[in-house]
């Protein structure tokens, strides 16, 4: 009997083992978006630009709101206009952290660190740490380095954006059905296929777009959480070569909800953000091959899925370029 009840007793705590180690933490997803933009007139000895830098963070964060894990981007558009007011509408870009070493931020650097590699000290140095706690970091120079020992080797950059985001990122996270366990990607896919060159009548547009995916995924590969976003840059350009842009700010189309106005035009009477949350939403559970095999129908290149007729019916290809590179 004795042996009985010792074997029922192993039995029930390795069960309960069992279930403490099967049961991971969930967490919340979030993502923020901080924009700036700049227009530069041409003349006939200097070419103008229309600039916009995009800083971006993923962010999971625990039930306490502590920072699980964190990934750090810059969309930096920059789209060179000339005196005629003429420019290259077949540009593409590369995020800083795509961009790797070519962006030439190291012979600059007092520690010799590209920017992708500071931007990834300090993503590693928030983890642990709550929104305030990262709002409360300090920043010393004429160049706004973090004002913090650790960091003295690894990240002398201008963190002020990169705290604004990461901040952000941490107050709007969501419960999407993440764990703690799961990795978490950020991809950014940027296009300017909207821009048109000025004439004598009418004057140009140069037009960014950049589609923010953050996603999160399981062992298996497969996608627990998305979250989904777009930036649009627009700048005015004369034949003169004068750079003006369309705003001082940038909104992204998610916080905008209903002022972006998808929903008088859209044959399913749904606005942007709700349409990329119905589609963020279906790609859970897919792996990175499932989301990249999702086919786009009509001239506006809907997704081609009985699921989303009524609840997705816009654009998703840029969506499923910046999932992709999230995963990759």
């Amino acid at each position: 009997m004795k042996k009985v009840l010792a074997l029922v007793m192993v039995l029930a705590l390795a069960l309960s083992f069992t279930a403490c180690g099967g049961s991971a933490k969930k967490v919340k997803t979030g993502i923020a978006i901080v924009s700036s933009l700049s227009g530069t007139n041409a003349s006939a000895d200097e070419t103008g630009l229309a600039q916009v830098d995009s800083t971006v963070a993923a962010v999971t964060v625990d039930e306490d709101g502590k920072i699980v894990s964190c990934k750090i981007d810059v969309a930096q558009n920059k789209v060179p206009v000339n005196a005629d007011g003429s420019f290259d509408t077949s540009l593409t870009f590369k995020s800083k952290q795509e961009l790797g070493t070519d962006y030439g931020m190291t012979p600059a650097s007092p520690i010799g660190k590209e920017w992708n590699e500071q931007a990834d000290a300090f993503a590693a140095y928030v983890v642990g740490k709550t929104a305030a706690e990262v709002e409360a970091i300090g920043v010393t120079g004429e160049h706004n380095a973090p004002d913090v020992a650790d960091l003295a080797a690894s990240c002398t950059m201008n963190v002020v954006g990169i705290k604004a985001a990461i901040v952000e990122a941490c107050n709007n996270a969501q419960d999407l059905g993440a764990t703690a366990e799961d990795t978490l990607g950020l991809g950014l896919s940027t296009e300017m296929s909207s821009s048109k060159l000025p004439t004598a009548d009418e004057a140009g547009l140069v037009q960014t777009d950049t589609t923010y995916a953050a996603v999160t995924y399981n062992k298996d590969g497969k996608v627990t959480s998305t979250l989904l976003n777009c930036t649009q840059a627009k700048f005015d350009v004369t034949t003169e070569g004068t750079v003006t842009p369309k705003s001082e700010t940038i909104v992204p189309k998610m916080e905008q909800g209903d002022d972006y106005g998808m929903r008088a035009a859209s044959p399913i009477g749904k606005e942007w953000n709700e349409q990329a949350n119905a589609f963020a939403a279906y790609l859970t559970g897919k792996t990175a091959a499932e989301v990249s095999a999702i086919g786009v129908t009509g001239e506006h290149s809907a997704p081609d899925v009985a699921d989303l007729a009524a609840s997705c019916t816009m654009n998703v290809v840029a969506f499923i370029d910046a999932v992709g590179r999230a995963m990759a």
